[in-house]
């Protein structure tokens, strides 16, 4: 059987439909690629491909950037996958296809399965790549299944009389990439600004000078991402606020409801679980460098 058969890339909106379906049986492992396929079968501003080992009865799915998309082999923003697989045998052989994943570039690879850790580490020695993994407290909202908005269990103190709260603009981008752990740089750069620009967000602003104090956005897999607040707001319940709010929105527009806390960030934790989620199992991100 031919590459194009046995890895068929699904672009009919009926198969998307299927497969995501599909995909809903599978929570929280398949989050990640069901959140992905929300902004696909939709405007897909970030031009995802889907790719399965087979169709219809498929056990591994990739989402990846179009190969236009990925033209700077050292931007592992835009060169970003996502996955879930209940074969991991099957996921190995599509993973070793150059036509599925390009090992010669500087990529991330996201999914909710730690036990794919083995599977990937094998591949990526194989093509020659190093790979380094970080994990993450995976959070869904209670009802993420449910067709009703939620609610946040705790009320929050943060009070409209003291903040604005709204969208980002794309030209506050460098504002959030200065604060962001793993941006700081030019290629972070483009990649918030096209989050904002796509995605939804929310912030709250200082009422005395309208600049941006506490933030949330929102990827191309639908998380909740990139959750700021300046020290000296801390405390007020922003947080709480702002990711319980933006999450509804998301809800409102059929996307799942969901984010990851780094393990030894405290306060987040504490924030997340006020605003109504709940832990569910761990979020990977690999990171792979050509060697």
């Amino acid at each position: 059987m031919d590459v194009a058969a046995r890895m068929p890339l699904l672009t009919c909106s009926t198969q998307l439909a299927t497969l995501q379906r599909a995909l809903a049986h599978n929570f929280p492992e398949s989050l990640k690629v069901y959140g992905a396929l929300h902004y696909v079968t939709r405007d897909n501003p970030f031009k995802l491909q889907v790719v399965v080992d087979r169709w219809p009865d498929f056990s591994s799915v990739i989402c990846r950037p179009p190969q236009e998309e990925r033209i700077d082999p050292l931007d592992h923003y835009t060169n970003t996958y996502f996955l879930f697989s209940r074969d991991p045998r099957s996921l190995s052989q599509m993973l070793q296809d150059p036509q599925t994943v390009d090992w010669t570039q500087k990529l991330q690879i996201q999914g909710c399965q730690p036990v794919l850790e083995a599977v990937l580490s094998d591949v990526s020695a194989k093509c020659g790549s190093s790979i380094r993994t970080t994990s993450y407290r995976l959070y869904v909202m209670e009802d993420i299944q449910s067709t009703e908005g939620p609610e946040s269990k705790q009320s929050c103190t943060a009070s409209s009389a003291d903040f604005q709260f709204s969208s980002l603009s794309p030209h506050e981008a460098s504002i959030v990439n200065t604060f962001w752990g793993f941006g700081g740089n030019e290629r972070s750069l483009r990649n918030v600004e096209r989050y904002i620009r796509s995605f939804p967000t929310l912030c709250a602003r200082d009422r005395c000078g309208g600049t941006p104090v506490a933030w949330v956005l929102s990827d191309e897999s639908a998380e909740l991402r990139l959750g700021y607040t300046h020290p000296d707001f801390r405390r007020r319940g922003l947080s709480r606020k702002l990711i319980a709010t933006l999450g509804a929105t998301l809800h409102k527009r059929g996307a799942p409801m969901y984010c990851s806390v780094a393990f030894d960030n405290t306060f987040s934790h504490a924030t997340t679980l006020g605003a109504g989620f709940r832990p569910v199992g761990r979020e990977e991100q690999w990171e792979v460098q050509p060697l």
